[in-house]
């Protein structure tokens, strides 16, 4: 197997295991029941305000409810939607749809949803609540997953390194700063990490305990769920498959069982994706989505968002990309938890070298994605951020003095409860839901407002409030080709208000989304267009300096600046006047 151990060596492993898994749940089980309470009582951040077709989304970006997932069981099992959202695999609209059933159940049987429809307001007698109640079963679901991935950091570090490494990784991966903005959204991110946690937790029992057929089978099974969830977890089972495979080949003598063992890994993996991806109701969509991914077009929208700097294919550019790799690898876990990783990595080197192949998921994701875009993205590091907690707390844990261990593990959590601390302050303050009480007290129905970008990024507006991007301003790529344009039709068609705010698009430090071409910005800020600055609403951070809650792949918190015409009197009762 992976690892030979003597046959005294492997009934000592198996005496330990039995006693920690009667020991261990306990205090682990507590953790992740913590885990749910607290993600479960902060998933109301960004829900959408239903108002009108623009205003159903989160203030998560890549977020795919409340509709995503229904719109896409629509289309493969009644009727084929022209729009399709194939960005990602099948599997986790599937699991969010069957999460929202029961509320749509409810809904139906109350008389809410008359005739369910394709098209704003979707038969709804009330979208904003019934959108808001969609969002949040989709997101109870993901704050499930979450805490399930605690128990599976628990399994996983214990069946490494001992009950003890077991509990600290646990605690490490509830107040994982990633986790915690994750594991409560309907980002697909959480669930890919879900399989693939628990497909770790079989990979270390393989390296512990050696590889049986009911390993492989489930080994696999896991790999596949995870692919159809997001194609990133090719990052953890492509390593794992060719260490499989490796072993399976590498002994003469007992090669041909070692194979078979590896093909029933294989076929459970595909069996298992061809499942989860639909491919077995929905062919379709599944090549389509292959072909979205390969597309030169996908690929220059997913390297051109401006929230992460790009570096460029030079010697002076790698040794950039190669810092930034690290210092986001730090905002993922915090520098303390770092320190404890590359303490924990030298452990194993010098007392269990085998384990260092868990390791491999890392170059794989500098290889693959890394050095191909020149681009660190924050959320590719989430399911290494297990691998990584179990080498800090297994440094933690063999710490022999019980003061100096809990100081330290004390510290590393201090820092990560900061940056989650201060996470979740900046979404509760977030300038949007300032920005939408200063419009409920100025707008009266049929008032005018333009936006520039994405849609997730305006203020929540009342209805009858006529909302919609700025004219010629749909394309962000391009938005500077067509900057007098956009000039001259903002001029011309006089929208009560426009507002500005970053989004995805938005380079670090700047004002407005990438569709606000520069020459708009301005001619917004001096007055030159007929507008005024009326409002201005920022983050209100609670932390500043070195615990502040790192920059995440995309704004979370937006300032928003809000212009008005210039020939308007604006009154808090709603009333406005030229």
């Amino acid at each position: 197997m992976i690892v030979d151990t003597s046959q005294a060596e492997r009934a000592g492993i198996f005496a330990r295991y039995g006693r920690l898994e009667r020991a261990a749940p306990y205090p682990v089980l507590a953790v992740a029941l913590a885990t749910v309470i607290l993600y479960a009582a902060m998933i109301g951040w960004g829900l959408p305000h239903a108002t009108a077709a623009d205003r159903i989304k989160t203030f998560a970006i890549d977020d795919v409810l409340p509709l995503g997932a229904l719109a896409e069981m629509r289309s493969s099992f009644i009727e084929p939607g022209p729009n399709r959202n194939v960005n990602y695999p099948w599997l986790h609209y599937f699991l969010t749809a069957g999460a929202q059933a029961p509320y749509l159940v409810y809904l139906r049987a109350t008389g809410k949803l008359a005739a369910p429809a394709a098209d704003y307001p979707y038969g709804l007698a009330d979208p904003v609540s019934a959108l808001r109640g969609l969002t949040l079963a989709g997101r109870f679901l993901t704050v499930l997953m979450a805490a399930g991935i605690v128990i599976a950091s628990w399994r996983f570090s214990s069946t490494l390194w001992g009950r003890r490494a077991g509990i600290i990784a646990a605690l490490l991966t509830a107040c994982n700063y990633l986790l915690f903005y994750y594991g409560r959204t309907g980002n697909p991110d959480v669930p890919a990490f879900f399989w693939t946690a628990w497909g770790l937790v079989v990979f270390a029992s393989i390296l512990k305990e050696g590889l049986t057929p009911k390993r492989a089978a489930l080994l696999g099974a896991l790999a596949g769920l995870a692919l159809a969830t997001k194609d990133q977890a090719l990052l953890v089972f492509f390593p794992v498959g060719c260490l499989l495979l490796l072993e399976s080949v590498g002994g003469i003598a007992a090669w041909r069982p070692r194979l078979r063992l590896f093909l029933l890994f294989a076929a459970a993996a595909a069996a298992a994706h061809v499942a989860g991806a639909g491919m077995l109701v929905d062919p379709a969509r599944h090549i389509a989505h292959i072909r979205r991914l390969f597309s030169p077009e996908w690929h220059l929208i997913a390297t051109a968002g401006g929230s992460w700097p790009t570096h460029p294919a030079t010697l002076a550019g790698a040794a950039g990309l190669a810092a930034e790799f690290v210092e986001r690898l730090a905002d993922a876990m915090s520098w303390p938890v770092l320190v404890a990783v590359a303490a924990g990595v030298a452990l194993a080197w010098r007392k269990s070298r085998r384990t260092l192949v868990l390791l491999t998921p890392f170059p794989m994701l500098v290889l693959l994605l890394t050095l191909p875009t020149g681009i660190v993205v924050l959320r590719y590091f989430l399911p290494l951020t297990l691998i990584a907690g179990s080498f800090a707390a297994a440094a933690l844990a063999s710490i022999p003095r019980p003061a100096v261990r809990s100081l330290l593990v004390v510290a590393c959590l201090a820092v990560a409860i900061a940056y989650d601390a201060g996470l979740a302050y900046e979404q509760h303050h977030d300038p949007r839901g300032y920005a939408a009480e200063w419009f409920r007290e100025r707008t009266l129905p049929g008032m005018r407002v333009h936006y520039f970008g994405a849609p997730e990024s305006l203020p929540r507006l009342e209805a009858g409030v006529v909302s919609r991007q700025a004219p010629g301003s749909e394309n962000w790529m391009e938005s500077s080709r067509f900057a007098p344009r956009i000039l001259e039709r903002l001029g011309a068609d006089g929208p009560d208000f426009v507002v500005v705010s970053p989004d995805w698009t938005s380079r670090p430090g700047m004002l407005h989304s990438a569709a606000c071409p520069p020459e708009v910005f301005e001619a917004l800020e001096n007055g030159s267009l007929g507008y005024r600055l009326e409002a201005r609403f920022e983050p209100k951070p609670l932390w500043s300096g070195i615990i502040r809650p790192p920059r995440l792949d995309y704004p979370h918190a937006l300032p928003v600046r809000i212009y008005s015409r210039a020939n308007m009197e604006i009154s808090s009762n709603g009333a406005a006047a030229e």
